[in-house]
């Protein structure tokens, strides 16, 4: 739960990222070129200090949903990738 940084790049992954709802209070969250799909959970980041700043990398997977609107109102959001998903 106390997880702040999950990097998991460019290995054969693949399945939900269901798993991710209880890491409320990652800052950074890398697992571009996996075959990850389904959505984002929504409590994602939820507890993230607004100094914080949060850097996601999800890009080259098979996500079909949209993002989680919790993310709109991020004003710690300083990146975000999300190009080559299904």
């Amino acid at each position: 739960e106390s997880l702040k940084y999950l990097v998991l790049e460019s290995n054969r992954f693949n399945g939900t990222v269901d798993v991710l709802e209880s890491m409320k209070k990652l800052t950074v969250l890398l697992i571009r070129s996996n075959s990850f799909s389904g959505a984002l959970p929504y409590a994602l980041f939820s507890e993230t200090s607004d100094n914080d700043n949060v850097a996601v990398d999800i890009g080259d997977n098979k996500f079909t949903d949209v993002l989680p609107s919790s993310f709109a109102n991020m004003s710690n959001l300083v990146s975000l990738i999300g190009a080559k998903n299904s």
